[in-house]
């Protein structure tokens, strides 16, 4: 071929219908990848995001969100961890609180600022800890980093291995010092532990403190009084029965305005002074446990109460509706007394109770089943109480089973035990008192386990099947296509 007859070949091939195709496609195709780049930037630079984790863990609560956007005071949430060491999950979940308008996020890495937690703290740093500080008062709150990525080991006794799960706290702690530094008075709890009172679960206990109420064991052995910090006053259940002088002291105590959380335990034990106290706020008790007769209960144990709601006042249970469920474990059984034998200034009203077909046994070793005898319901679990005496109002919330409080029901179960007591302690702090308690988010991977037979067919068919049948189609193409 000459050379003016390959110049005009080369020329046609530039010209032909293969090449304008080829041409346009890789057009289109660098066009749309430019838009996916500029795209990209864009929203680089708006700093949207989504998270797509299964526990939303950057994610800020509806409540947190509520609560933080509501602060008036200046707040500076000092994120304390040297330069390149940010644990990046805790970061991402810091930056969610620069969005409000009087919150602000600085970070301070302590080899260029050594001295600066030295005004806030004496703990020492674990690096990632977080300073809450309110501008405005001058209060302040310490968060050190293992209270908020919290890492817990167990062995596997099949294995004999240590297992360990993570668990980040970072939303509820932060949100929580917020509260602490911008309340201007903190709540104590005192709890009773002399009468063989069952303890809070641990991670009820949690809440409570992540909701800023203060902790503490009061030794009623030694006290004459209940102390005058003393906001809520917490009996679970006490199994043998308090002494004369109790009775006076926490009789004391509510008739000057004080606000208690008083549990009744099923015991074979006389306990004529506390079933007194209970009395004294308008509920009778049976010396019996409660069962269920007609399914409300939990699995196949007829004394682990399924309840509802009876009631939706303006008070404890005004976040809750007729379908929310209480468990109520070895529930001791209560009634209300008529009203026309209360004294007037007392206020009674019914939040939990059983249905109508479950009855009381007072000798329930005997037999579950319902005998001749045995009391009618329904029963009441959960009351509140208020009275106004000498321009003081007390206020007191009844529970019929200490074993409410523990751990298994909030950690297994969709009830709502946690946020019923966390509701009933806002109640005794007072208006305009708003508890948030964020749950902790799970950070343990979560693997699929897969039989070995579905494991073998679903290898060959993404290994095999599917790869031969996108080569039959192209085979299948390029065929009719020479053909034609």
């Amino acid at each position: 071929m000459s050379d003016k007859n390959k110049t005009k070949y080369r020329f046609n091939s530039f010209s032909s219908r293969n090449f304008k195709q080829g041409m346009y496609n890789s057009v289109v195709v660098a066009f749309v990848v430019a838009i996916v780049i500029l795209f990209n930037l864009f929203i680089g630079q708006l700093g949207w995001s989504v998270d797509l984790t299964k526990e939303s863990i950057y994610t800020l609560t509806e409540d947190t969100v509520d609560y933080a956007g509501s602060i008036t005071d200046d707040i500076t949430i000092y994120y304390v961890v040297k330069e390149g060491e940010e644990y990046e999950v805790l970061r991402n979940v810091v930056n969610e609180y620069n969005d409000f308008s009087h919150i602000d996020v600085e970070w301070k890495d302590p080899e260029l600022y050594p001295q600066f937690t030295a005004e806030y703290t004496d703990e020492t740093l674990e690096g990632n800890d977080i300073i809450v500080v309110n501008n405005t008062t001058g209060a302040s709150r310490f968060i050190p980093f293992s209270d908020m990525y919290i890492v817990d080991q167990s062995i596997n006794y099949t294995t004999m291995q240590s297992e360990y799960a993570y668990t980040l706290d970072a939303e509820g702690q932060i949100t929580s010092a917020l509260q602490y530094v911008t309340e201007e008075a903190h709540t104590k709890m005192y709890v009773v532990s002399a009468h063989g009172e069952t303890a809070l679960g641990q991670n009820m206990t949690e809440l409570v403190e992540k909701s800023n109420i203060q902790v503490e064991t009061l030794d009623v052995v030694s006290a004459t009084e209940v102390p005058a910090d003393c906001n809520i006053l917490f009996i679970n259940g006490p199994t043998t029965d308090i002494t004369d002088s109790e009775l006076a002291m926490y009789k004391s105590y509510l008739d000057n305005g004080g606000g208690a959380v008083l549990v009744a335990a099923y015991t074979e034990e006389p306990m004529p002074n506390y079933i007194s106290l209970l009395e004294y706020y308008g509920v009778q008790v049976t010396d019996s446990v409660v069962l269920e007769s007609e399914g409300q209960y939990l699995q196949n144990y007829p004394t682990y109460l399924v309840n509802s709601f009876e009631s939706v006042t303006d008070t404890i249970s005004e976040d809750f509706n007729m379908d929310d469920i209480v468990i109520v474990p070895i529930a001791q059984g209560l009634k209300l007394i008529d009203s026309a034998n209360l004294r007037s200034t007392l206020e009674v009203s019914t939040i939990v109770q059983t249905s109508e077909h479950s009855y009381a046994k007072t000798e329930p070793e005997d037999t579950i089943e319902k005998t001749e005898g045995d009391i009618d319901g329904p029963f009441v679990t959960v009351v509140q109480a208020s009275d106004t005496y000498k321009d003081k109002s007390s206020k007191v919330a009844i529970f019929a089973s200490p074993y409410t409080f523990t751990d298994d029901w909030i950690n297994y179960y969709e009830c709502k035990n946690s946020d019923l007591f966390l509701d009933t302690l806002d109640w005794m702090r007072g208006e305009g008192t708003n508890t948030i308690a964020v749950p902790q988010r799970n950070l343990n991977q979560e693997y699929i386990d897969v039989p070995f037979g579905a494991a073998t067919v679903w290898g060959a068919i993404v290994i095999v099947v599917i790869p031969l049948c996108i080569l039959g189609t192209g085979l299948f193409v390029w065929y009719r296509r020479r053909k034609h």
